[in-house]
């Protein structure tokens, strides 16, 4: 028996969350969201999105789930 993508409805092997073009775009969004980072590391989420045209809701998810780390600019000078 086949599951269905959580995002688009498509069908997909047991087991997994979505499919292989969701996971990919996922993917993708991702790479886009850590290079602007790298780029302009002191950047809210807020500027994310607008450089990326990637929704604040998914930048926060990464964050919440461990894929992207916030650095606080007071601690990393050492305050």
């Amino acid at each position: 028996m086949n599951d269905f993508c959580m995002k688009c409805g498509s069908e997909m092997s047991p087991g997994e969350y979505t499919c292989k073009v969701c996971g990919q775009n996922d993917m993708d969004e991702y790479r886009l969201i850590r290079n602007y980072v790298r780029s302009f590391p002191n950047s809210n989420a807020m500027q994310i999105a607008n450089a990326t045209g990637i929704s604040v809701s998914k930048i926060l998810r990464y964050i919440r789930e461990g894929s992207l780390t916030v650095v606080d600019s007071h601690t990393r000078r050492g305050r």
